[in-house]
């Protein structure tokens, strides 16, 4: 005879078979910029003194998985636990990614474990983002280059945000999550520090590379920084730019031509690279200029691809908090006591950046400095924004160009994973209940755990249009309301 919790399942298959029937043997579920804990010690039906090996990871390709072994956390033989982290550079439907308009990689992982010599399937299931506080965030215990007393787990959490964020090594390719703190996580780390740092003319030597408390909290912000490639949604046609022919609200201006030095466009510029802060400020920045002036912005360097191989003459510019903003070639000069009206455009233009700034909100650096070889540019910004520093380079470095030093804002708190919301998909319905049902919650089949999914369902429910489940959502906390307590009676 079938058993009855079968049958329901077979019935409820027309609704939602994937949710209801998995085909693992264990689920577990976790966010792309985390060190995702694997505890298969936990899961239901692994019996108390059980010993695990022969971990295969044939389905993770490039993702990585350190045991509690590889971290000093334990011994994966009798404790079972692992640590899963996402590569974020599989982040096409090609390499599995099902969410690529997401950073970073989502999608799902599966492997095998021998659980007292009897293979186990299972699976995460990677979800976007990243938990800024509570279990999942990133820990530290003042980690640093080459320290003995490194704590290797914390070492691969601040690893895995770092490249989920795209800080990376100097050279600029990813750096590897192994909980070995060498001198690519140390690069990668005072490039970061360094932006939120943003001082004025600070670089990756002026920070002390340290992982205490405030680098921490900022690797767990909600507005952390990431480090961006700088795209013109609207470029000239490659092999025909001019800056009399420059389109939208801004262009990048490209690197001279091997052989012929021309800036054709051919070449891309090489410091187009930075961080979030400070390419929102200048797309905002160059909207705002655009709409008020009707002049095309050009931005003529940022930092390199790393920061560390930004040009001899852009040493600031390592740590992409730095702008350089074509100016028209009438105002190349130290100017005459006179504001002509080109430099009249470029003080207007300027004032966009710094308001746009002021006004952007937390996930916008800020303009905190300007530099110029033009007196008459800066005298006007003096005039028409006080507030903020100005320096006149005398050297005549600064003709051509407005430099912007970006400062950063306001740290804003991590965030905890929402309650309740256990396959952390960033709600709190039906499918949570059926995943802490299979037991596939850090805690599986917790009192506690499901009084609180049922707390703010309910009140999500009541706060809706209707208070009648769909039809489909209905049935299946019914049905696996029934299978639960027929599994419960079995165990």
């Amino acid at each position: 005879m079938r058993h009855p919790c079968a049958m329901l399942l077979l019935f409820a298959a027309s609704y939602s078979q994937a949710a209801l029937c998995l085909a693992v043997d264990y689920q577990f579920y976790g966010r792309t910029g985390n060190g995702i804990q694997i505890d298969f010690k936990s899961r239901l039906g692994v019996p108390s003194g059980a010993t695990f090996s022969g971990l295969s990871l044939s389905g993770f390709g490039s993702h990585t998985a350190l045991t509690s072994s590889n971290l000093n956390q334990g011994n994966f033989l009798v404790d079972g636990q692992l640590w899963v982290f996402a590569d974020p550079a599989r982040n096409t439907p090609s390499l599995g990614d099902v969410d690529p308009t997401s950073r970073g990689f989502q999608g799902t992982l599966e492997g095998t474990v021998l659980v007292n010599g009897q293979q186990k399937s299972f699976a995460v299931t990677v979800q976007p983002g990243y938990t800024g506080a509570g279990s999942g965030s990133v820990g530290q215990s003042l980690e640093a280059i080459n320290k003995p007393a490194n704590n290797k787990l914390f070492v691969a959490q601040q690893q895995q945000r770092l490249r989920y964020l795209g800080f990376v090594r100097q050279g600029g390719t990813p750096i590897s999550v192994d909980g070995d703190f060498g001198p690519n996580t140390d690069a990668a780390l005072r490039t970061f520090q360094a932006a939120f740092v943003a001082g004025i003319n600070t670089t990756q030597s002026n920070v002390d590379g340290i992982v205490g408390p405030n680098t921490a909290g900022w690797l767990n912000a909600a507005n952390a920084p990431t480090w961006e490639e700088l795209i013109d949604p609207d470029p000239q046609v490659p092999g025909s730019f001019s800056v009399n022919t420059m389109i939208g609200d801004f262009d990048i201006l490209p690197s001279r031509d091997p052989g012929t030095n021309l800036r054709t466009g051919l070449t891309p510029q090489v410091e187009r690279f930075g961080t979030s802060w400070a390419q929102d400020l200048w797309i905002q920045g160059s909207a705002d200029a655009k709409a008020a002036t009707g002049t095309t912005q050009l931005m003529n360097a940022m930092s390199a691809v790393d920061g560390y191989g930004s040009a001899v003459s852009h040493s600031t510019h390592r740590v992409g908090m730095d702008i350089d903003m074509h100016v028209d070639a009438s105002t190349w000069n130290f100017g005459n006591g006179v504001t002509s009206a080109a430099e009249q455009k470029a003080i207007e233009i300027a004032v966009n950046y710094i308001d746009a700034g002021a006004s952007g909100g937390l996930d916008m650096g800020k303009v905190i400095r300007i530099i110029s070889s033009n007196q008459d540019i800066l005298a006007g910004l003096n005039s028409m924004r006080p507030a903020t520093a100005t320096y006149f380079d005398s050297s005549g470095g600064h003709q051509n160009h407005l430099h912007l030093d970006v400062g950063s804002p306001t740290r804003l708190a991590g965030l905890v994973d929402m309650p309740g919301d256990f396959n952390f998909d960033d709600q709190v319905d039906g499918k949570d209940f059926l995943v802490w049902q299979r037991g596939d919650t850090i805690n599986p089949l917790s009192g506690s755990d499901l009084a609180l999914w049922q707390s703010i369902y309910n009140a999500s429910v009541t706060a809706a249009v209707t208070t009648v489940p769909e039809p489909a959502t209905l049935l299946l906390l019914i049905l696996a309301g029934s299978c639960w307590i027929l599994r419960r009676s079995a165990l």
